[in-house]
């Protein structure tokens, strides 16, 4: 039975993952995952990697309210999450209610970016609700990705340095070490259902993939090699996928090493 190999949230969206040992699931995703993100302070749009790959080079860590970033030409900024200053975020077609989070934080990053920017917050979900909150990310709540897909993309691009980094899955699922029966590359492809003991996910659609993991997390180089693999061997209706994205019907929590049931 396949178990789960890696847990990874996003506090900041576009900004490095944070890898875990447990996890929740709630309605809006992996707890803490996309909570935050960096926004154009003129225009208020959102800002990722596609246009600013320096997000890349950007820690972050968390200790309840408070949240430390770290990157190498910049130093450090540490800031207390704040819900003082609301205002209205805007995802794509979809507004956010959403909190700046002060001057501190906004002057650090729009060091890091080269423009000035502003970094937004919406409130922490805590609990297991049944709804469905929506937060900062692009589409579907929980990203799931297997270990054999990565695999064969690292088999197919032998001189570049793949990593699960570059295509920032909330959830990894590999074999158990006394499976006879293997995963299979891109199985993830059918599934339908994902349950472990306490929790349930139901898959709604292929994730499609943007030039985002074509810039290596490292030293931030564009590897067009990538984007050109996906979109010669793994164009589906048209787009590139790797991977599928779904929403929590059984919320609890998930643990690296649990088994996982997949349902095609």
């Amino acid at each position: 039975m396949p178990v789960i190999t890696q847990l990874w949230v996003y506090p900041i969206k576009s900004c490095r993952g944070v890898a875990l040992d447990t996890a929740t699931l709630l309605a809006s995703g992996l707890k803490h995952d996309r909570e935050m993100m960096i926004v154009d302070a003129d225009n208020g749009r959102f800002i990722t990697q596609r246009t600013d790959a320096v997000l890349a080079s950007i820690a972050v860590d968390f200790i309840d309210d408070t949240v430390m970033l770290q990157q190498p030409q910049h130093g450090d900024c540490r800031f207390q999450r704040q819900f003082t200053q609301p205002v209205i975020a805007e995802v794509w077609s979809r507004e956010v209610p959403a909190f700046d989070q002060g001057d501190t934080v906004a002057n650090f990053l729009s060091a890091v970016v080269g423009r000035r920017v502003r970094l937004l917050a919406t409130r922490p979900i805590d609990t297991l609700t049944a709804e469905r909150p929506i937060l900062f990310q692009d589409g579907r709540a929980v990203h799931i990705l297997s270990e054999a897909t990565l695999k064969h993309v690292r088999q197919a691009l032998p001189d570049i340095d793949i990593d699960v980094r570059r295509f920032r899955p909330n959830i990894v699922i590999g074999d158990h070490q006394a499976d006879t029966q293997k995963l299979a590359a891109f199985a993830e492809d059918h599934w339908q259902h994902v349950h472990t003991a306490s929790t349930s996910i139901k898959v709604e659609n292929l994730c499609q993939r943007c030039i985002m993991p074509s810039i290596n997390p490292d030293n931030l180089h564009n590897d067009a090699a990538v984007q050109s693999y996906l979109l010669k061997h793994r164009l589906i209706n048209g787009e590139p996928c790797l991977g599928i994205n779904g929403c929590g019907v059984r919320l609890g929590h998930l643990q690296v090493g649990e088994k996982v049931k997949v349902i095609s």
